[in-house]
Parts: structure tokens; C-alpha cells; sequence
């Protein structure tokens, strides 16, 4: 480990070092733990209630993601029975798996026990692979499918065998079936291996273009989908671009790249881009920084979210790993990382109490958390109001809701008090109604005010509050209507929308 700072590294030697088996894996079994101890606290997320029910109406697309996550939420529930632990368990080995592989880039690009244990302890504790492995969202699934098709690719510019581009296919089309962000990352890497001559090579490889045929394959059916829907994600897209295009959001883009991880892997990620872009003997490398800065400046340009470049950053701390190993004074590192990381803990997971946690510091980049709040009290809320409809009009009473989490919690709770499934116009519920003709009275949740534009004889029955500030709490109330206006089939085309 002697060197000096101004050193280069050397390329990844033959044979490569010994894998850290012990370190990596106590680690990532660590974390596995840990998110499964805490997946109980708190409750569901809006998006994990949405997908329990997407994965009941099983289809190649929804309007705002294809089938993956919501068949996984439905598969893990239904094994589960309802336990959190359970369906979760995805989410937190996934968690895992990106740690391992982080490490295992750390290996391949030349590091030892060091550095493979360090790039494994900055993901296991970094904000975003947290928060990731403790819901089961799509953002999950996408974070694994980028870190391993880069692992599979890094693996063999090394001199890996070519017919790894198989499974780069094949984990492709799978993020395919989960988001269609992967396509970036593809784009990326194509633009990466361009600019870099000693990685040209690759392109004239048959498993390569084999496996971008898989992908491609497994990607056609949502496509068609989408296709034959007026592509709704096109729509969503756009939404985003008009919610995140402002110069204060693209200012906080940049800023949540520093934080996005924590503040010490942000450190290392830098140190490694910079070595791989000055360091000639990882010059075949310099796909992945490439691949960095085409994937920055896509999403700056189409103005998506912050989180989205968040799978490339893995491949530039285990880098940066390396660099630090070869560094005298190395392990200060780990002291950054660690700090670093504890400060943004809450934030990421659910260790405060949700009223602290809403009243502190941590509410703001805690949003996500305080999202899976509140969710039985307003089913609590809706029932109430359900059982002071006529006994004799119950049968054909139905319940309405704004918004997809608030359909998701009432579907997935509501069976306990006797509530008729929900509907909504959100998204994929649009798809999914409307109710019976018949259907009257109706309880109908609504938010910023009463729904008397579509429904007729509304009286306000309760305005949900709770122990946090998220979107239901202080916005939304609960009504109780005689039915919408001009009936189901008239109203309907109103009530559906789409939104992000």
C-alpha cells in the first residue's frame, strides 16, 4: 500500500487480488439485517401501496412504469401475507447485492482488502442505498440493474470473457421491464467506449450486439404497451420536465450529487473520476467517467429528478477506493465516510420517532420517510365516514379517492372494515374503473377543497391530520357524496389524470 497521492494506479493486475470475502460479505449481511430490523417501523410508502394493487391487475405497462416492481410486490405480499418483513426482503437484498458488486468493482479495478471493504462500508451506509433498500420502489430495482450491468461491463474491458455481454442483455431487459432509465445508461456507456480508443474493441464483439438483441426483446413488450396507450410516460415525462426544469431545481440537481450518497462518498466518487480520467493506466477505464458525464448532462438537459444518475456513482467510488488505499495516510477516509454517513442516517431510515423526525432538520431530504405515514388512520377516517351511509344503501356505496396512495392504503386496509375496493382516476387506477353505474353514495377523499365540480351532495365529514407534515396531513378531507355528477360514465373521462 506504499505510494504517494501523486502516484497513478496501476492497472488491474493478472491474477487480480484476493476477494475480500469476510469484510464484503459481513458488511452487506449487516445491512440486510438492519433494513429488514427497521422495515416495520413506520408503514408503507404511497408507491408500494400503488404497486400491491398493480400487481393484481398484472400487465406489460402501466401508465407511470412496466410490470416489474408491481408483480415483485404482489409475489412478496402474497408469500408474506401481508408482513412488511416479507415484502421488503427484495428492497434489502438488493441493497446487499449493490454493496457486494461495489466492492467487487473496487477488486476489479486493482484494490485490495482495504479498499473493497471500504467501497462496501460507503455503500452500506450512503443516504441513497438506505433509502432504497428499505422500500420496494422502482428507484430500487434500478439502482441494481445500472451497478450490475456496470460490473459486467468493467469485468470485461478487463479482459473478461466477451459473452458476459449476454447478461449485460439480459440484466438490461430485465431494468427494461422495471424502468426505462437503463436506456441512459446504455447510451452512456456506448458514448464512453467511443471516446476511448483502447475500449473500441468492444464494439466489434457478435456477444455484444447478441446481447443488446435480448434487451431489446424483453423491452418490446412495453413498449407495445405504451404504444397502444397514447405513451402516458411520454406525458409524465414531460410533467417532470415542467416540476424539475426551474433554475433553483437544477441548482438543487447538482447539490444532491454532493449528498446523494453522503458527503464522504462524494469524496471518493471525485478522487475517482479524477484518476480515471488523468491515470493512463486506467485508461480503458475512462468508459465509466465518460458514461458519468453523458448521464449528468442527459438529465440536466431533459430536467430528471436528482437520483437519477445515482447508478453510476458506485463504479466511481470503488475507484476512488482504490486511490485512497494507496495513499500513506488512507484509513482517514473511512473516519469521513462513516461521520458523513451517521449525520444523514435519519433521513434515510426509519430510527427517529415520525414526529420527531417531521419536526427536525431531516424532514426535507426525510420526505420520503414521512411519506409512509398516516396511512392507516386515513383508512380509519374513510371507514367512519363509510358506516354513516343508510345500512339499506351500503351495498351499493364506493369509495373515491384523489390519488393512487390514498386508493392503495384504503385497498389495502379496508378489508378489515368492511370497505368496497377504492377507485381513483390516478394513473393506473385510471385504467382500472370506473365504478358500476350504480355505484352511490360514495365516500369521496379529496384534496385542497371540496370535490364539488364532479360530485353532487357532498358534505364534509373529516380532514385527515397526523403526527407528521406529508401530503395527505392538512390537505386532504374525506366527503360523503350521493354519486358524481351526470353519473360514472360521464364524470369518468374528468377524473382520470395523470401525474407524477
Amino acid at each position: 500500500m506504499a505510494g504517494t497521492e501523486s502516484e497513478p494506479v496501476p492497472s488491474t493486475p493478472e491474477p487480480s487480488p484476493a476477494i475480500a470475502w469476510r469484510p464484503i460479505l459481513g458488511v452487506a449481511l449487516v445491512l440486510t439485517v438492519v433494513l429488514l430490523a427497521l422495515s416495520t417501523r413506520y408503514g408503507y410508502h404511497r408507491d408500494e401501496l400503488y404497486f400491491l394493487v398493480a400487481g393484481r391487475h398484472l400487465a406489460w405497462g402501466y401508465p407511470d412504469q412496466p410490470p416489474l416492481t408491481p408483480f415483485l410486490a404482489w409475489t412478496m405480499n402474497g408469500i408474506g401475507h401481508g408482513s412488511l418483513i416479507v415484502f421488503r426482503l427484495p428492497a434489502a437484498l438488493a441493497a446487499a447485492a449493490v454493496t457486494l458488486l461495489t466492492a467487487l468493482m473496487a477488486r476489479d479495478l486493482g484494490g485490495g482488502r482495504f479498499a473493497q471493504a471500504l467501497a462496501a462500508v460507503t455503500m452500506a451506509l450512503s443516504t441513497y442505498v438506505l433509502l432504497s433498500g428499505h422500500l420496494l420502489v422502482t428507484s430500487t430495482i434500478d439502482l441494481l440493474v445500472w451497478v450490475t450491468v456496470t460490473w459486467l461491463v468493467l469485468r470485461i474491458l478487463r479482459g473478461g470473457d466477451p459473452r458476459l455481454w449476454l447478461a449485460v442483455g439480459v440484466t438490461t431487459g430485465l431494468g427494461f421491464l422495471n424502468k426505462e432509465l437503463p436506456i441512459v445508461l446504455l447510451l452512456g456507456l456506448l458514448v464512453g467506449v467511443l471516446l476511448t480508443p483502447s475500449a473500441r474493441g468492444a464494439l466489434r464483439s457478435p456477444w455484444l450486439w447478441g446481447g443488446m438483441a435480448i434487451a431489446a426483446a424483453m423491452w418490446a413488450p412495453v413498449l407495445l404497451w405504451q404504444a397502444d396507450h397514447g405513451w402516458p410516460q411520454f406525458t409524465l415525462a414531460g410533467q417532470i420536465r415542467d416540476e424539475y426544469g426551474s433554475v433553483g431545481q437544477r441548482i438543487g440537481f447538482f447539490a444532491l450529487q454532493i449528498v446523494l450518497f453522503s458527503i464522504g462518498a462524494a469524496y471518493l466518487w471525485i478522487t475517482g473520476v479524477t484518476h480515471l480520467w488523468r491515470d493512463e493506466a486506467w485508461r480503458t477505464y475512462r468508459v465509466f467517467a465518460w458514461a458519468w458525464l453523458f448521464v449528468l448532462i442527459f438529465f440536466v438537459i431533459t430536467a430528471g429528478q436528482g437520483y437519477y444518475p445515482s447508478g453510476t456513482y458506485p463504479v466511481l467510488i470503488a475507484a476512488g477506493a482504490v486511490v485512497f488505499e494507496r495513499r500513506p495516510r488512507h484509513r482517514g477516509i473511512v473516519r469521513v465516510v462513516v461521520i458523513s454517513s451517521i449525520l444523514l442516517l435519519p433521513a434515510a431510515l426509519p430510527i427517529l420517532p415520525a414526529s420527531t423526525l417531521s419536526d427536525s432538520p431531516w424532514s426535507g431530504p426525510g420526505e420520503t420517510q414521512l411519506e409512509t405515514v398516516g396511512w392507516p388512520h386515513l383508512v380509519d377516517v374513510v371507514a367512519a365516514a363509510y358506516a354513516t351511509i343508510p345500512a339499506a344503501e351500503r351495498d351499493h356505496a364506493g369509495v373515491f379517492t384523489a390519488n393512487y396512495g390514498e386508493a392503495g392504503a384504503v385497498d389495502r386496509f379496508g378489508p378489515a372494515h368492511g370497505l368496497p375496493r377504492a377507485y381513483s382516476g390516478h394513473n393506473g387506477y385510471g385504467l382500472w374503473g370506473p365504478p358500476p353505474p350504480d355505484t352511490g353514495p360514495v365516500v369521496v377523499v379529496w384534496e385542497d377543497g371540496p370535490p364539488s365540480d364532479f360530485f353532487d351532495g357532498c358534505k364534509a365529514f373529516e380532514r385527515i391530520t397526523g403526527p407528521v407534515s406529508n401530503e395527505e396531513t392538512d390537505r386532504t378531507s374525506v366527503y360523503v357524496c350521493s354519486g358524481p355528477i351526470n353519473g360514472w360514465a360521464s364524470a369518468w373521462p374528468d377524473l382520470v389524470h395523470l401525474s407524477s
